[in-house]
């Protein structure tokens, strides 16, 4: 798809507010300023990949992780075995409502 000047200016406007939202939160100044003074440079490369679909009516556009179809599919497959609870649990993530 050919992307016209005013959707690549968009799509770095998109990117510009994306560093701007990391390099302003206060648990990310945080946390890097304690690396920083443990001796050690920073360096953060991220990587988003942005992809476009033209919608055929006028109706408004929604954010999506995945596509209609996938995120339909990948419902139904969103269950965690014991190791990946035992993962998330050691990131500090809940991964459930059980409180396991």
């Amino acid at each position: 798809m050919e992307l016209n000047d005013d959707m690549k200016t968009l799509l770095r406007e998109l990117g510009m507010a994306l560093h701007r939202a990391l390099t302003k939160d206060d648990e990310i100044k945080a946390i890097t300023e304690r690396i920083k003074g443990s001796g050690f440079d920073i360096y953060l490369f991220m990587e988003a990949n942005i992809a476009l679909d033209r919608r055929e009516d006028e109706a408004e556009g929604q954010l999506y992780l995945h596509s209609p179809e996938e995120q339909a599919e990948m419902e139904d497959m969103w269950q965690f075995n014991n190791y990946d609870e035992q993962f998330l649990a050691s990131l500090k993530i809940q991964a459930n409502d059980t409180g396991k």
